[in-house]
């Protein structure tokens, strides 16, 4: 019997092990050279140190506002508040001298501190994108910032604030052109301080969903807040009323009000003031493509400008809230392996790529996030004997394997499509917990790069069933990356 490997060719020699897959991106260029001392520092606005302290001012002006009611003195309020705009003024000078940032070669220096100083560098060859934001006390002085994100770790993200719009606009197109992703320019998003009319620019590409209307974004916010609120209020209304006629409205009843029911009373309120900033950020949404990118374009009070990079898209979320089926109304969300690595920094989030929309508008732009992906699934539902388990979300649960996406549906007042290409599928596991193990069930948990927010779930499958779905998640993972050039690493 020969002793010749298994694998060895005719003379015994071992065979040339397959090319590594190529990366995903750009080619990772030579550091730069260190950055000399003495170079100038491009400096940010004035204003910059006192816009980034607003809250402190705001305490301020409530204390004093809160003194004058109170006492009727007007001398310490006045006091107080020169006081505070002295301080303030210089310690936005002091602040000024050591903030600022350098472009080097292919890299962006950012520079901050007083008491402790830093120095972050951003290599640009990496870069992802440049979201232009404009928080409302910014617009109030005609200032932006740039929001700066970088693949490859924790804590290279950067941002930088505050800057003129005009300069933030020029300094957004160096930074994408340095790392090889120029922008078709688009009409300014903003105008002169204090005014709400576009500054006309050269034509941008042209929107791919229709604006949606103010009254329709304003329902779809209130229906999908108010079963969680009416539910809310619902068990307040009857706890108080049941501990008030037993207890009567004596000391142990308002023990009962301040202890529990004053602070579920500030959950309910809390729950109110998200769903109105949830409409706000959502007011006058813009989605176009430009080349490789996806171009996002928000907000009434707080404006901002995002760009998704399609090839960095890992998943794609569709999201129906109760009050939403009847309509057919569906929200699109997508994640990207750039924000989802930041995840241990606390960092991750998904995009929202159309706030509502009708199922042609949803499926338009689920087209674009992943090239012919579709926007309706008939998943498998769990065993009839998981049924227990979820009782509520046994028909909302299920999984299928379509022919480009592994799609998972969860949820309860939210019902939740999860579609992971499976070029992007990072890894695949099968959990059997000990409850499982009696019942003859198991989980597969399919992870995307990144793997941050990005974890599809089918939950309690037959174990067989199971353990044949991640070898075929694992088969379609491996061909769908092996075809990809360049890869997503």
């Amino acid at each position: 019997m020969s002793d010749a490997h298994p694998h060895t060719g005719p003379t015994g020699e071992e065979p040339a092990p397959p090319p590594a897959p190529q990366p995903f991106g750009p080619e990772v260029s030579q550091p730069s050279a260190a950055l000399p001392t003495g170079v100038p520092r491009q400096r940010l606005h004035p204003l910059t140190p006192l816009l980034e302290s607003f809250r402190f001012f705001a305490a301020v002006l409530a204390a004093a506002g809160i003194q004058v009611f109170t006492s009727r003195n007007f001398v310490f309020p006045i006091i107080l508040a020169v006081v505070a705009a002295v301080a303030g003024g210089v310690a936005s000078l002091i602040a000024l001298q050591y903030r600022g940032f350098v472009i080097w070669g292919r890299e962006l220096h950012i520079f901050g501190g007083v008491f402790t100083r830093s120095h972050r560098t951003v290599p640009l060859d990496r870069l992802q994108s440049v979201d232009l934001a404009r928080p409302l006390r910014a617009r109030l002085f005609g200032l932006a910032q740039l929001n700066i994100e970088v693949a490859g770790g924790d804590g290279t993200d950067a941002r930088l604030a505050y800057l003129k719009v005009d300069r933030a606009l020029g300094l957004r197109a160096e930074l994408l052109a340095i790392a090889g992703r120029p922008v078709t320019p688009t009409a300014a998003p903003v105008a002169a301080a204090g005014s709400e009319a576009p500054v006309e620019e050269a034509a941008g590409p042209a929107p791919m969903v229709p604006p949606i209307p103010v009254r329709k974004l304003a329902l779809a916010s209130l229906l999908e807040a108010l079963p969680v609120q009416v539910t809310a209020l619902v068990l307040l209304g009857t706890a108080f009323a049941v501990t008030g006629a037993i207890f009567g409205f004596s000391t142990v009843a308002t023990t009962l009000w301040v202890g529990f029911f004053a602070p579920a009373l500030l959950g309910y309120l809390q729950s109110t003031v998200s769903a109105v900033n949830k409409f706000l950020r959502n007011c006058r949404f813009r989605l176009a493509r430009d080349g490789g990118s996806l171009l996002i374009e928000r907000g009434l009070t707080d404006t901002s400008h995002e760009t998704v990079p399609v090839d960095r898209v890992t998943a794609v979320c569709f999201d129906e809230p109760v009050l939403w089926r009847s309509r057919g109304w569906r929200r699109v969300e997508v994640w990207t392996a750039a924000v989802a690595q930041q995840g241990g920094a606390g960092l991750a989030r998904s995009t929202t790529m159309l706030p509502v929309g009708e199922p042609d508008q949803v499926a338009l732009v689920a087209a674009e996030a992943v090239p012919e992906l579709a926007s309706r699934f008939e998943v498998r539902l769990p065993p009839r004997r998981a049924r227990w388990r979820m009782p509520l979300r046994w028909k909302k649960t299920g999984a299928i394997l379509e022919e480009q996406v592994f799609v998972v549906r969860n949820g309860l007042l939210v019902n939740t499509y999860t579609a992971l290409p499976y070029a992007r599928i990072q890894s695949v596991r099968v959990v059997q917990g000990p409850l499982q193990r009696l019942q003859g069930l198991a989980s597969v948990y399919a992870m995307t790069a990144g793997g941050v927010g990005n974890v599809a779930t089918a939950r309690h499958r037959e174990a067989h069933e199971a353990v044949a779905m991640a070898a075929e998640l694992r088969r379609r993972a491996d061909a769908a990356a092996a075809l990809e050039t360049p890869r997503l690493a």
